[in-house]
């Protein structure tokens, strides 16, 4: 059973699921997950997150727009290159909004619905997810999502297979 923060780094470089970062420094290498909460789902989206290989999603924000370049900036930087987020802009048309941006080059255009102007429109995030993946074919990685017991959302950028590995270990539901 994997108890400590150093121990579910050691397993998600080993799976390949996060390659570089990790707690450098011993003394947070030996804390317990509870360092990151009582929720193990959440400390697993916190410390991939850290550690360079996840996204939480963060609804509330200033603006829409700047939320939205913070949000796929984030998703792109969590790929390690792998896919490139840009151009991202919303744009109002007679039939609603739209989110636009460039994903690997390719234009992706996508119907949103706000509630408020201080809140992004996370189902959108929820159904686009999986076209924010690698162009090349060989790479298994996508954004995963996991749940934590708040229902907040959070992606792992990770090969499905390996991933659930480390989720299985650690006794998280599947999302």
């Amino acid at each position: 059973m994997l108890t400590t923060v150093g121990q579910v780094a050691d397993r998600a470089m080993e799976l390949g699921i996060a390659t570089v970062g990790g707690p450098a420094e011993d003394d947070l290498r030996e804390q317990p997950l509870s360092y990151y909460g009582g929720d193990i789902a959440g400390a697993l989206i916190d410390m991939m997150e850290e550690w360079g290989a996840g996204v939480r999603v963060h609804p509330k924000v200033d603006g829409l727009l700047e939320g939205y370049r913070d949000l796929f900036g984030r998703f792109a930087a969590s790929s390690g290159g792998a896919v490139t987020i840009t151009d991202v802009e919303l744009l109002d048309e007679a039939d609603g909004e739209r989110i636009r941006m460039l994903v690997n080059g390719d234009e992706l255009v996508w119907h949103l619905e706000h509630q408020s102007d201080r809140y992004i429109d996370t189902l959108m995030v929820f159904e686009i997810a999986d076209r924010l993946a690698p162009r090349d074919d060989t790479d298994p990685r996508v954004f995963v999502e996991v749940h934590d017991t708040d229902d907040q959302s959070g992606y792992i950028f990770a090969d499905p297979a390996a991933l659930s590995i480390l989720i299985r270990e650690l006794g998280i539901e599947p999302a």
